[in-house]
């Protein structure tokens, strides 16, 4: 079908040409709309695409996001009339607002980001005196042999002192603002829609009043770098509207002429990165002026708005530049197209991402498939199963990560681009003792392996000195060659230890993230990427652990000094601490870190020398202990700990996302694995968000769907808000726990683990009973290969395989089926009675079983 669109861009206000349009239905999901001016298709017709609701958003967690990698809006669907807009993710201030009242949805509200602007500016905060101070504590923790309390405290303090940052802190990520919407119509609203469609990144409110039919869109758009909100209503002359902008603190407000309001920064701004943000009225029909700070719309037939942002930070993808001259150029070029046009190219970069990986669970629900999402949400946390809000949270995570992670763009921090306040929980920088790379476990078998490309970036950014100090701090503090990265770093690639010892002193950041570049050759084989992206980031983090570890007494190589991420333990003599030597985790990244850095060595045939050198530490590194419990020990000794139930399960880092661990290969070590992980649980364990979605992932790789499937329920129902965003407490948003949960659903379907032999298929490794029947389509794995599969009941139905690269694959296949055969082009292959095929490039396989 085609749908009649109105152009309403291309001039300036009230003497617009209108012009039609036909557009086509894309991907065959659904149909243009029908209404005058809308930019977007009708209602999709994949109901588990589409998350609605029956009325605005009063607070931040029930918004809609928007983004497009630089530029993210959160999108309410309403606005409220008091002091308390609803950005604070603080619950006892918003009590007021939850039962809606103060909320009109004839307003609306957008809560809006730009990915470069951080708080402060580059500074030196490397402690002076970690160079002298470092041999000295690990004296000192040597000397302990891990049970002199007096010696552990004496380094712990000198680690406060000597190596925490000066200042203790980082700077963080901030808001740049909100603008509001401020109908000048007053009326009884009825039939009030508020959606986030997935297919077309598009949100949209519809509502009645005064029988009048009014809709609000909104997007955001990569090719135009803009934001664009639309305003029409089905009778003309009616759109009147009051527009401002404003943030928590820190900026001052304009107006530009008749059709543009100007958000910068305060007075007081100095020293630090210059923004702003730039909003565009363009009217079809009635009339538009300024009024002080203010625009005024009245009598309008549509409106489009324009949303250009920036910042003049230089660095990584970012040329720096004047803010001013960044938004007048991209609303000079936004505003020669219409909406529609806008919408067009953006769903053009944007589909073919979304649709080239596609998750089904069970056949349609019914009712409740046609519930609005935050009744969905409601009634799994009473207890009940929802297939299709699972399937809707899976593309969910998705959506999130296309919309916070561009190629050429910044990686996604804690919270994705979406965060309201200057200062934000955890200053949500990158945090990379679990949560960044949490972001990106998705990526690349999900089908979105360009998204992980601003993380291996950011690693350039942190081990590159012009950019960042990771090499002067592997230098500075270690003595070491190479680069080294601590358990957070920010925008200006500060690599240094921070917050306090018992958080900060760990320098196993860099070793994890490297350990992405790696997974990004694994799963395409991309060999120039490997050669000129990869290799150089893992050479240097193998360098720095060649000069950085020690020798224990005892003829292992060890870290330290160094912590199991944020956990403590207790000694014999009742005190608490954190700071150690070799603690399990390290050892295991280590481990991994060298065994990557052997293998791409080889590959590409690098200097023998260097990987001699890297073998021999690999081979003197200790082994993993089982401790009383039975549990995989956290520390080289077997000690109590004081919080059981810790939120960080480090220890088991080999099982997942590492490769050190697995029921077949290892199966004392799945069992002890096991063991520490059933303890973490019943102490009270899991309870974040990011968590409980790491533990979703040890059950699938322990062969435990069940398990899997309640940690996944577990997620939903109490770390989940009605928006599907994640939350961690006292009730922020992460966006970790979404983009690992969503992997977690990934590993119990397929799994994939590259040896230079060949790479190692898992069908159905911890498939849940409740999925009883489903399929995916697009699923990628390490190798080269994508997968499209179904089953039921447990068993593989059809198996496809599209190969991207030669290689070799070995299946392994749910208990009681083996092949039955593969065909090419409908002509039979060979498969090995272990499973092995042989892959070839460009070729598709299709396989069938018993």
């Amino acid at each position: 079908m085609k749908g009649r669109l109105f152009n309403a861009v291309r001039s300036g206000a009230s003497d617009t040409m209108i012009q039609i349009t036909n557009l086509f239905a894309i991907a065959g999901l659904s149909v243009w709309a029908g209404v005058i001016g809308q930019v977007t298709r009708a209602q999709n017709a994949n109901p588990r695409e589409v998350l609605w609701y029956r009325t605005p958003a009063p607070i931040w967690d029930h918004a809609l996001p928007v983004g497009n990698g630089r530029l993210g809006a959160m999108v309410f669907g309403g606005a409220n009339a008091g002091a308390n807009n609803g950005d604070l993710q603080v619950s006892p201030k918003n009590a007021p607002l939850m039962d809606g009242s103060q909320t009109s949805g004839a307003d609306e509200h957008l809560q809006l980001n730009e990915s470069s602007l951080w708080k402060g500016s580059r500074a030196d905060r490397l402690n002076p005196r970690a160079h002298e101070a470092v041999p000295q504590i690990r004296k000192l923790l040597l000397e302990s042999k891990g049970l002199d309390g007096t010696k552990i405290s004496a380094a712990e303090k000198m680690a406060q002192k000597d190596m925490i940052g000066i200042p203790p802190g980082m700077p963080g990520y901030s808001t740049l603002g909100d603008l509001y919407l401020r109908s000048l119509k007053h009326g009884v609203i009825s039939d009030y829609r508020r959606q986030l469609d997935l297919g077309s990144g598009v949100v949209r409110v519809t509502y009645a009043m005064d029988g009048v039919r009014y809709t609000r869109e909104v997007f955001a758009s990569v090719p135009d770098e803009v934001i664009v909100a639309r305003l029409t209503a089905d009778r003309k002359g009616t759109i009147a509207f009051r527009a401002s902008m404003d943030r928590p603190a820190d900026f001052t407000v304009t107006a530009r002429g008749r059709d543009t309001l100007i958000l910068r920064e305060g007075a007081d701004h100095k020293d630090q990165i210059h923004f702003r943000g730039e909003a565009l009225f363009v009217p079809a029909g009635g009339s538009v002026r300024a009024e002080g700070s203010e625009i005024v719309v009245a009598d309008a037939d549509s409106v489009t708005i324009l949303i250009a942002a920036a910042t003049d930070f230089k660095g990584g993808p970012f040329a720096g530049g004047d803010p001013e001259a960044q938004c007048e150029r991209a609303l000079r070029a936004a505003r020669k197209r219409s909406a529609q046009e806008i919408l067009a190219r953006q769903e053009a970069v944007y589909e073919p991402i979304f649709r080239n990986m596609v998750l089904h669970l069970g056949p349609p629900q019914g009712a409740s498939d046609d519930l609005p999402t935050d009744e969905r949400v409601k009634r799994v946390s009473e207890g009940s199963d929802d297939l299709g809000l699972q399937e809707m949270y899976f593309q969910f995570a998705r959506y999130l990560l296309i919309s916070s992670s561009r190629p050429d763009g910044l990686p996604a921090n804690l919270q994705g681009i979406w965060a309201a306040g200057i200062d934000n929980p955890w200053g949500s920088k990158w945090t990379i003792n679990i949560n960044t790379e949490m972001n990106y476990w998705l990526a690349e078998p999900a089908g979105l392996g360009n998204t992980m490309l601003p993380l291996i970036n950011l690693i350039d950014m942190v081990r590159t000195p012009a950019t960042g100090t990771g090499t002067q701090a592997a230098r500075t503090y270690y003595g070491a060659g190479g680069f080294v990265i601590h358990h957070n770093t920010d925008l200006w690639g500060d690599a240094d230890p921070i917050d306090g010892y018992q958080w900060g002193i760990w320098p196993m950041g860099g070793a994890w993230l490297s350990l992405q570049a790696w997974d990004h050759y694994a799963f395409t084989l991309d060999k120039e990427f490997l050669r000129t992206r990869a290799w150089p980031i893992l050479h240097d983090a193998s360098l720095f652990f060649l000069d950085y570890l020690v020798d224990d007494s005892s003829g292992h190589l060890v870290t330290g000094p160094s912590i199991s991420p944020e956990n403590r333990y207790r000694l014999p003599d009742g005190s608490d601490h954190s700071l150690t030597m070799g603690p399990t985790m390290d050892i295991e990244i280590v481990r991994e870190l060298f065994t990557r850095t052997l293998d791409a060595g080889r590959i590409l045939g690098e200097d023998p020398g260097f990987l001699k050198q890297v073998m021999e530490a690999t081979d003197k590194l200790p082994s993993f202990a089982v401790g009383k419990h039975g549990q995989l020990q956290e520390w080289q000794q077997d000690y109590d700990e004081p919080e059981p139930g810790h939120r960080h399960i480090s220890p088991l880092w080999a099982l997942f996302p590492g490769t050190q661990i697995s029921p077949e290969q290892t199966p004392e070590l799945a069992k002890a694995a096991r063991v520490l992980l059933e303890r973490r649980l019943s102490y009270g364990g899991g309870q974040t968000g990011w968590s409980r979605a790491w533990v979703v992932n040890f059950w699938d790789r322990l062969h435990d769907g069940k398990q899997a499937y309640d940690s996944l329920q577990v997620m939903i129902r109490q770390s989940t808000f009605p928006n599907l965003m994640d939350t961690h407490p006292p009730g922020v948003f992460q966006i970790d726990g979404n983009l690992g949960a969503a992997n977690g659903m990934l590993e119990a379907l397929m799994q994939s683990r590259w040896t230079p032999e060949a790479v190692q298929v898992e069908l159905l490794p911890a498939v849940p009973a409740e999925w009883a029947e489903g399929w995916l389509k697009g699923l990628r794995l390490r190798g080269g290969a994508a997968a499209d599969m179904r089953w039921k009941d447990g068993k593989v139905v059809s198996l496809e395989l599209h190969s991207a690269a030669d290689g070799t694959i070995r299946l392994v296949l749910p208990a009681g089926q083996v092949i039955a055969g593969a065909t090419v082009a409908g002509q039979t292959i060979p498969v090995g009675a272990d499973g092995v095929m042989h892959l070839k490039r460009g070729t598709s396989y299709y396989v069938t079983f018993h």
